[in-house]
């Protein structure tokens, strides 16, 4: 589909708000304004909510339930084997099999979308149909004006529907063989009563369940149904206020639960939809297996990669069980080949592990709430990984994992690269651990590549010392240490997922500057990887699919706004 290329100049939007614009830093310069005046009435390029243009600039800060883009590449993936007249969406019997129930509006005779779980089967037919090499690029939070949003403040230009151009998997070709679709992510309900020991889980009653209404929504990520501007405050789900659920009950709708990305990414690679905040946990208390575990049983390599915690949501789910997300240290066990909490109470079994996993989390320490998280086998300490569980992978202790984390002084980046030559000479796996007590997450690149974030909504604003920037490596420089694992055995298969997940860090506090810098980031890991596929691969063996577990709630009023000033 062509995109609709526009163009304008922004820097005359920031004169209401008292601010001079910064010449090519218009997004930081915008984010500045708005976040330095929140609570102010008035015409801005972007907003997040419900509240419309003009108003406020946020009366929401978590997820939505909106449509969310897939690009893929590959001549062994078919997404039209699950969008168009393929949908799940035109069935009821099939959405009954995703919900469990019918929820109401959802079925939609016309749906052109897919549904999140489908994926699971796209990729697993596109491995039967011999791919050797999977690659997932998860953009967490990214919807399709996120995706939008970077690409205007990277290019300049304007476009206001389709796949859009402009970022790197927009426009890459992959030999003829890209191609673009999109899906509801809804789970089945959004709330549930986990028991961390017994690895239970109930849900309650009054649970808000998922579904999808079109009618308000829309039909695809850029367009409203017909009811949509009648009823804005839909897409907020079990987040929406007392005027939202108004504006839907006017229009005969019903509110439908928006997606947590553990979930969300677990129904992408296990084929199930389940409740909020699980893993590969269904709602009557299943475990179920995972693609990347049918594939290790094939003697497939695997590997994870992410700019946040190495056991949070999204990468935890490619792979671990457990019925709740924040039960960290047990996912790392899940995760590294460890007994865990699901092995013990014999819900699960126990895994070999993935060979690489590579993230933050060190430095960051438990305290009262965050350590009840983890249930009675809860250790005080490391938040993420306990240190007894460091010392059993480790390779110089008698374990298979080569550990290289956040060293004062150290080059992270070099010293990321330095470790993975190492496991992969000696055929170790690889534990990457980074981030710091203060940084949870990779530094912000920043829309310009500075490094220096606007505000977020709260008024603060993140720094960095040149200490903190040298310590830490890209994304794109632990994308390259999974691949230098990975493929250090010429042909042997392998799948990786690597995430931007500092996207959705940065949405959740309405911060576009930073989100758009983690979607850069995002891009550059990308291209590693097609890198590498060009250089050792070819896009028949090999499978790319860019996308993202959920969206939030940014609204771009005036697009041509956020164009640098030229």
């Amino acid at each position: 589909m062509t995109a609709k290329l526009l163009a304008r100049p922004a820097a005359l939007l920031l004169v209401a708000l008292g601010l001079p614009a910064r010449g090519q830093d218009i997004l930081k310069d915008l984010q500045t304004a708005y976040a330095t005046h929140a609570t102010q009435k008035a015409t801005r390029a972007y907003h997040f909510g419900s509240q419309g243009p003009g108003d406020v600039f946020s009366n929401h800060t978590t997820h939505s339930n909106r449509l969310i883009p897939v690009y893929a590449f590959g001549r062994k993936v078919d997404l039209a084997s699950v969008t168009g007249k393929n949908s799940a969406y035109r069935d009821p019997e099939r959405i009954k099999a995703l919900y469990g129930t019918l929820p109401e509006h959802t079925l939609n005779p016309e749906a052109e979308y897919a549904d999140q779980s489908d994926l699971y089967r796209v990729q697993r037919d596109a491995v039967a149909r011999g791919a050797k090499y999977l690659f997932i690029l998860w953009f967490d939070g990214m919807d399709w004006p996120t995706t939008q949003a970077a690409a205007i403040a990277k290019t300049g230009r304007v476009y206001t529907e389709g796949e859009g151009a402009g970022l790197l998997f927009q426009d890459y070709p992959a030999g003829g063989s890209a191609q673009f679709g999109w899906y509801v992510t809804s789970p089945t309900h959004d709330q549930n009563r986990p028991d961390l020991d017994a690895q239970t889980v109930t849900i309650p009653a009054r649970s808000l369940g998922g579904g999808y209404d079109a009618r308000i929504a829309g039909p695809n990520p850029w367009t409203l149904g017909p009811r949509g501007a009648e009823a804005p405050g839909y897409l907020k789900g079990q987040s929406a206020d007392e005027r939202d659920r108004e504006g839907v009950a006017a229009v005969g709708g019903v509110l439908h639960a928006y997606t947590d990305s553990s979930t969300s990414a677990a129904a992408f690679i296990s084929g199930r939809k389940a409740y909020n905040n699980g893993l590969n946990v269904t709602d009557d208390g299943r475990f179920v297996p995972t693609l990347f575990h049918e594939l290790q049983a094939k003697g497939w390599k695997l590997g994870t990669v992410t700019s946040v915690p190495f056991n949070h949501a999204s990468p935890a789910a490619m792979y671990a069980h457990n019925v709740h997300r924040d039960d960290y240290q047990d996912l790392a066990r899940d995760m590294l080949g460890l007994p865990h909490v699901g092995h013990e109470a014999k819900r699960d079994e126990r895994h070999a592990g993935l060979d690489v996993v590579i993230g933050t989390g060190w430095g960051q320490v438990t305290n009262e709430k965050s350590l009840k998280a983890q249930g009675k086998n809860g250790v005080a300490g490391a938040l993420h990984v306990t240190d007894a569980d460091v010392a059993a992978v480790d390779a110089s202790r008698g374990g298979t994992y080569r550990i290289v984390h956040t060293t004062p002084g150290t080059a992270g980046g070099p010293s990321l690269l330095a470790a993975a030559e190492s496991a992969a000479g000696k055929g170790e796996r690889l534990l990457g651990l980074f981030g710091s007590k203060a940084l949870n997450h990779l530094p912000y690149r920043t829309a310009d590549g500075r490094y220096d974030p606007a505000p977020d909504l709260d008024g603060k604003a993140e720094h960095y010392t040149p200490a903190e920037l040298k310590e830490q490596p890209t994304l794109a420089d632990m994308t390259t240490a999974a691949l230098t694992v990975l493929a250090s055995k010429p042909g042997q298969p392998f799948a990786l997922f690597v995430e931007a997940g500092d996207v959705d860090f940065a949405l959740h506090k309405n911060n576009l500057d930073n989100a758009v810098g983690a979607v850069l980031s995002g891009e550059d890991a990308l291209r590693v990887v097609i890198d590498w596929v060009e250089k050792h691969s070819n896009w028949d063996e090999s499978v790319l699919i860019a996308t993202a577990d959920h969206g939030h709630y940014l609204v771009l009023d005036d697009p041509k706004g956020l164009a640098p000033a030229k």
